[in-house]
């Protein structure tokens, strides 16, 4: 049996969206963040700032209660705004197209090998069943309280790619008797509570499927060949270190600054417990 490089061996990452797009942006801020684990040295957020935040986060947590089953409470819902999301949220019935079988799986993580890593996505509502002819289908929610976003735009994003692709790759692990799951059966919504009558629903393909892991498969082989090297280099696009807590670590303080785009529901580093874990061949 072939065995990988002890570089590779110490360096297994467990990469998400967040960690594959700050690896696209700058190999340094990702070095600095990921590798070497550095403090983010980020000054504090403006407090509107962090207000939003936290409210977004709040509303995450209030759905996942309600996929859960568990009642709401109007009274109980402190923040106004939060409450206000709930409200139009429960106007909006987004999943009751879908067939009766269905379960829900929300705030449901899911892992699967790319190469000498893992790639890991953590989903907000996963929707799992059968079609009328018996094919199992999955479809993705996601809940936005930000800007809305043009579905093309959505469409590239790597939350997207990266969502679609770990289910295609892994699905097999919700289904007892591990069945595959086509590319073609597989869905992503993004709601926007500030459009909630026009939510975006992305669909997928084989040939979209094969583009994506194709691209992850060589991001992946470029990280070898980073730890291989101890060569990091720094982003040409100076945009993008107007928004990194890194400058003075590199020198690019004359870049400016920035408040970064905020994500209420950014992942941990580390998988949570309901994590699942497709198993190795």
């Amino acid at each position: 049996m072939t065995r990988l490089p002890n570089y590779f061996m110490n360096n297994r990452l467990t990469l998400s969206q967040y960690k594959l797009t700050n690896f696209l942006a700058c190999q340094r801020r990702f070095q600095l963040r990921y590798v070497r684990r550095l403090p983010w040295p980020a000054n504090p957020l403006p407090a509107r700032t962090e207000q939003l935040l936290q409210q977004g986060q709040d509303f995450h947590r209030l759905l996942e209660r309600h996929f859960l089953g568990l009642k709401i409470s109007l009274e109980t819902i402190e923040d106004g705004r939060v409450r206000q999301w709930w409200q139009t949220f429960q106007s909006h019935n987004l999943v009751q197209q879908l067939p009766n079988n269905a379960r829900f799986l929300p705030e449901t993580g899911l892992t699967v090998p790319l190469g000498s890593h893992l790639l890991y996505g953590r989903f907000d509502l996963l929707v799992i069943g059968e079609d009328d002819a018996g094919r199992p289908f999955a479809h993705l929610f996601d809940w936005k309280t930000g800007r809305p976003i043009e579905a093309g735009e959505l469409k590239n994003r790597w939350q997207t790619r990266l969502y679609l692709a770990l289910l295609a790759e892994g699905g097999n692990a919700f289904w007892p008797q591990g069945e595959q799951i086509s590319p073609e059966q597989i869905r992503l919504t993004y709601w926007f509570v500030q459009e909630p009558d026009t939510p975006v629903t992305i669909g997928y393909s084989a040939a979209a499927h094969a583009t994506n892991w194709g691209e992850l498969q060589q991001m992946a082989a470029q990280l070898d060949e980073a730890f291989a090297k101890d060569a990091w280099p720094l982003t040409e696009d100076w945009s993008h270190c107007r928004e990194c807590a890194y400058q003075n670590y590199c020198g690019r303080q004359g870049a400016g600054t920035a408040i970064p785009e905020l994500d209420e529901a950014e992942e941990p580093d580390i998988p949570n417990g309901r994590l699942l874990t497709p198993e190795l061949p």
